[in-house]
């Protein structure tokens, strides 16, 4: 059987072994529990419109003011790079495989060695981190637009809230609408703003490479703290990247991938965190809300603070109602689809707002980068060396709960190791360069308890028949 024609029979099982919905709610739901069909699928322009509203969110040009604070230019730099070479290793392996597959990272990640009800750990991280960056996000907005009309902070934080839903009610459709068509103001607002701090300082602010500002550690302990701080956004994005490129057709990747997954993170790292440090130079604060009312006024700042946040936390809304959807299946809520979820992590990001999440944010994220590198390390050990390589498993990736066993515990073991070593090192080391690896460490435990998992279980693990001819060592043995 070829390849195709496997994953042929593989989709047309999902139909028959307990019957999906109908077309019209698989799109309702962005095909939250299924495969992407071919009729469904988008090309690379859709899709970097929509990741670029994530690259537009001030939470970077924020990040990149801090760390030259605390870093200077030169460790920001140096860290920048080496965050970003690992970031799109990831993200083209894990990309390909959804786009191969046309599975969500939940969907994916059941079958990379977690089980159907395994997965769920990692989707309630993905997802609830999704739900943090809204409410960040959805806090800075409320402060920005309380300048111009003064009322009680709880009353902002709702009406932001909801604000976001009429938008992202209809899925990837109306967002793709809306992120394209806010494009055009967006770099208007945020042109004005460089050419201004430009002529204000007359010209490029000198030691945007080398500053080296009054209390910044830099050398090799200040990369390695910018590396620490974007363990999280190395970890992350992958999925990001995945969840969105499964609308490619597996025979356009190899030529989208350069919009669909590169040239996000280009500007990611190279153009909006630069920026921060660009804006921190010429103003002296390294809060966007402060430098670009500062800059262009009050009325154009906060206006550039609203499109720039109502196309991030779009992004971060969807995708998260989208991996709650995907993952509530297996455990026996199918019918709550990707707009009650929409509702839930609305809810979920106003509470958060309520709670001040924009104030206690360092701490938390700097944890889920050590998770999130721990699961995508898991991931691409199975896609590179226990299917790819070793070939324990073999075939498309088998999502469908009834032909999973519930756990895994390659992956799950796997997962746990790595995050709870990482974890340990993180809270107990004093080393500042130790510390500063910990995510790290803990993805080299991760991907190397993976694949001895899988090569130890032969891969017996992976479906609720040991005896799954997918397997290969169920290949080889003898018929009686």
């Amino acid at each position: 059987m070829t390849p195709q024609s496997s994953a042929a029979t593989v989709t047309a099982g999902a139909g028959q072994a307990g019957g999906p919905p109908p077309d019209a709610v698989h799109d309702q739901d962005d095909y939250a529990r299924s495969r992407v069909p071919d009729s469904a699928r988008r090309g690379a322009g859709s899709i970097f419109s929509v990741l670029v509203g994530f690259v537009t969110a001030f939470f970077f040009p924020l990040v990149g003011g801090l760390y030259l604070t605390m870093n200077g230019a030169a460790a920001t730099w140096m860290g920048l790079i080496i965050s970003f070479t690992v970031l799109i290793v990831l993200a083209l392996v894990v990309a390909r495989t959804t786009s191969r597959e046309g599975l969500t990272s939940e969907l994916l990640t059941r079958g990379a060695g977690f089980g159907s009800v395994g997965s769920v750990l990692t989707t309630v991280i993905y997802a609830g981190t999704f739900v943090i960056y809204a409410g960040t996000e959805g806090q800075i907005l409320a402060s920005s637009i309380d300048l111009i009309w003064d009322l009680p902070d709880q009353i902002w934080f709702v009406l932001v809230g909801l604000v976001f839903l009429p938008m992202a009610w209809n899925g990837i459709n109306s967002m793709t609408k809306i992120l394209i068509w806010t494009i055009p103001v967006y770099f208007v607002l945020l042109v004005a703003a460089i050419v201004i701090a430009w002529n204000r300082n007359d010209g490029m602010p000198a030691g945007m490479f080398d500053a080296m500002p009054e209390g910044a550690v830099g050398g090799a302990v200040g990369t390695i703290a910018v590396i620490a701080g974007l363990a999280g956004t190395v970890g992350i994005n992958p999925f990001e990247a995945g969840d969105y490129n499964r609308f490619i057709r597996a025979d356009r990747f190899r030529r989208s991938a350069v919009y669909s997954v590169v040239l996000p993170y280009v500007l990611l790292f190279f153009f909006a965190i630069p920026l921060g440090m660009y804006f921190t130079l010429v103003m002296g604060d390294f809060s966007p809300s402060v430098y670009f009312v500062g800059l262009l006024g009050l009325l154009p700042g906060v206006a550039l603070a609203w499109i720039s946040q109502v196309r991030v936390n779009l992004t971060n809304l969807h995708i998260s109602s989208v991996v709650f959807a995907s993952g509530s299946e297996a455990v026996g809520t199918r019918r709550l689809g990707r707009r009650f979820w929409l509702l839930v992590v609305t809810a979920l990001s106003i509470l958060l707002m309520w709670f001040d999440v924009l104030g206690n944010l360092n701490v938390f994220l700097e944890w889920t980068g050590i998770f999130l590198l721990a699961w995508v390390a898991c991931v691409v050990a199975d896609i590179t060396v226990v299917r790819g390589l070793l070939k324990i498993v073999t075939g498309p990736v088998e999502y469908r709960s009834s032909q999973l066993r519930r756990y895994n515990a390659v992956g799950v073991t796997a997962l746990l190791t790595g995050t709870v070593g990482a974890s340990l090192i993180w809270l107990l080391a004093t080393n500042p360069v130790l510390k500063g690896l910990s995510a790290y460490i803990g993805f080299a435990v991760a991907f190397g308890v993976h694949v001895a998992m899988a090569v130890a279980t032969k891969g017996r693990t992976y479906f609720a028949d040991p005896l799954d001819e997918r397997l290969s060592v169920n290949q080889t043995r003898t018929p009686h």
